[in-house]
């Protein structure tokens, strides 16, 4: 569980909403009301974690990331936005900003105890991991399934991300950093289709495995490539062939789409 964490807040208000939730889920707080004091405390303290709201006063905080990042190079940075979670291309087009901002959480309002835990878990696994490690998002709404596969990639070192709904991925807090998405194709919801096509249109430089176990239509696995995955695999496939696929689909040099059975 992260320790120390720092909350860039001007709302009397709502800082005091964050500091209730993170000192709930069992961490010390420290709130600065602007940019200046935030860097001050970073000189001051060591933290696990830091939490910005994009808008202080005049300021966007996604604008001085840098100076945050010269004070605390190892330290996960989460941003609080105003979420849209019934607007996933309005929520998608926010992360998207996010991502080319290189922070690594968003945080959409409003959010719950269940969110900070979130983040100060992963954050805690972030800075537990030495070096660069590719993340996956693994997207699929049998709880199960997500399991297998996150031990799977876990075991080759990979960081994994689960999502049980295309919704909820494009809100993910770790959607700004993926290196890959492996994505269920039938799913409730907008579903695996448009969601390809969704983070496909935003991210156009992640690539997409798409999977599924429905054969009744023989040609959904191509209609997800049609729609911007670059891989497809039909379930059930084991470890070896789950990693064959993700490191196909992150090698820079392989342009071409392909179903594996």
């Amino acid at each position: 569980m992260t320790q120390n964490v720092l909350v860039l807040e001007d709302s009397k208000t709502q800082a005091r909403i964050v500091e209730t939730l993170l000192i709930k889920a069992g961490t010390t707080v420290h709130i600065a009301n602007d940019r200046l004091e935030a860097l001050q405390k970073l000189k001051a303290h060591t933290f696990q974690l830091i939490v910005l709201d994009v808008f202080i006063g005049q300021d966007d905080s996604l604008d001085h990331l840098e100076a945050f990042r010269a004070l605390a190079p190892n330290t996960p940075i989460a941003v609080m936005t105003a979420g849209q979670r019934d607007r996933p291309l309005a929520a998608s087009q926010a992360l998207n900003r996010a991502r080319r901002s290189d922070v690594d959480f968003l945080l959409p309002k409003p959010f719950d105890l269940d969110d900070i835990r979130q983040i100060c878990d992963e954050a805690g696994r972030i800075q537990r991991r030495k070096g660069p490690v590719k993340r996956i998002l693994v997207i699929d709404d049998d709880a199960h399934s997500r399991i297998i596969y996150r031990n799977f990639l876990e075991d080759e070192g990979f960081y994994v991300a689960e999502s049980p709904s295309v919704e909820d991925a494009l809100l993910r807090l770790e959607m700004t950093r993926i290196d890959a998405v492996l994505t269920d194709i039938v799913m409730g919801g907008i579903g695996g289709l448009t969601g390809i096509k969704i983070i496909n249109a935003t991210w156009p430089a992640i690539p997409i495995i798409a999977m599924t176990a429905y054969l009744k239509n023989s040609d959904v696995l191509q209609d997800a490539m049609l729609k911007g995955a670059k891989l497809s695999i039909r379930k059930p496939f084991n470890q070896l062939q789950l990693l064959q696929v993700v490191n196909r689909a992150m090698a820079k040099d392989n342009d071409d789409n392909t179903v594996l059975i």
